[in-house]
């Protein structure tokens, strides 16, 4: 079966489940009320930059992440990249409190396996512009290298961001997301550091469908050719998001994403990705 098959198959099964899972998995928003916490973008991720929303204590969240590696511009002859191959995440997170969110995920290339940690940290909601700040951590290992390196240690990389959200008119959500990137690229003699300033927005047109995007350009350190950037489509259904975008960048994990993409964004070398992630309720 061509991996396009599959890729269609694996779409057509969560899709699915989201729908039936709406009869199993009690899942429902609840209407904001001054006693409840701030809720700006509906979902814990744009594309790849994260947002400040977490998960209520005890929940989990799994998520599927493909980013189809041909480009668009190769046309038919590869399906506009959908004929593969593929770089792929899979994750689960768990909500530790209401604020703090554990997630352990792993990426296909260099068998990037990584563990985060996202705290939301404060929310400001008697402001013209409501505000939540949150903090998201972490550390990957790159488990099956292709190249040597020059010590053990060098397959270890660490994570830090500072997130930033707030909502016009309860429409427009916009994102700073600050990152810092220890042991930007293992494969370097010296360690390399990367500090990127990302940025996202979103507009819901309705509770089930937005637009959205995102641009994280490196502003020091190390930068793998070119600044990510990405933009695409989210629908909603009962604690299911599914995007589809188009990107530059087809790193999946945090640790090689905001090390920067490999593909000039402005010259429409474009691949497609989607993310599907499902949020697990059992009490």
């Amino acid at each position: 079966m061509k991996s396009h098959s599959i890729i269609a198959v694996t779409l057509l099964f969560f899709i699915a489940l989201s729908i039936q899972g709406n009869a199993q998995i009690s899942w429902k928003k609840q209407e904001a009320v001054d006693n409840l916490p701030l809720q700006l973008f509906h979902s814990p991720q744009a594309i790849n930059l994260p947002t400040v929303e977490t998960l209520q204590q005890g929940d989990f969240e799994f998520e599927i992440s493909h980013r189809f590696l041909p480009s668009i511009k190769d046309g038919s002859k590869d399906l506009y990249g959908f004929d593969g191959p593929v770089n792929m995440r899979i994750a689960l997170g768990c909500a530790v409190t209401d604020d703090l969110v554990l997630t352990l995920g792993r990426s296909n290339v260099d068998d990037n396996l990584d563990f985060k940690g996202k705290y939301r940290l404060l929310q400001f909601k008697e402001t013209f512009l409501p505000m939540l700040v949150g903090l998201q951590f972490g550390i990957a290992k790159n488990t099956q290298i292709l190249k040597p390196i020059a010590s053990s240690g060098r397959a270890y990389q660490y994570f830090g961001q500072i997130i930033f959200n707030t909502m016009v008119n309860k429409k427009l959500g916009l994102g700073l997301v600050p990152s810092y990137l220890y042991n930007s690229n293992i494969y370097r003699s010296d360690v390399q550091n990367s500090f990127t300033l990302g940025m996202n927005a979103q507009y819901y047109f309705t509770n089930m469908f937005s637009v959205l995007a995102e641009f994280n350009p490196t502003v020091n350190g190390y930068l793998n050719r070119f600044n990510s950037a990405a933009f695409g489509i989210e629908l909603e259904t009962g604690g299911h998001f599914f995007k589809i975008i188009l990107t530059n960048n087809v790193k999946l994990n945090p640790t090689q994403f905001l090390s920067g993409a490999d593909k000039d964004f402005g010259s429409g070398e474009w691949r497609l990705g989607f993310n599907i992630t499902r949020l697990l309720k059992f009490l």
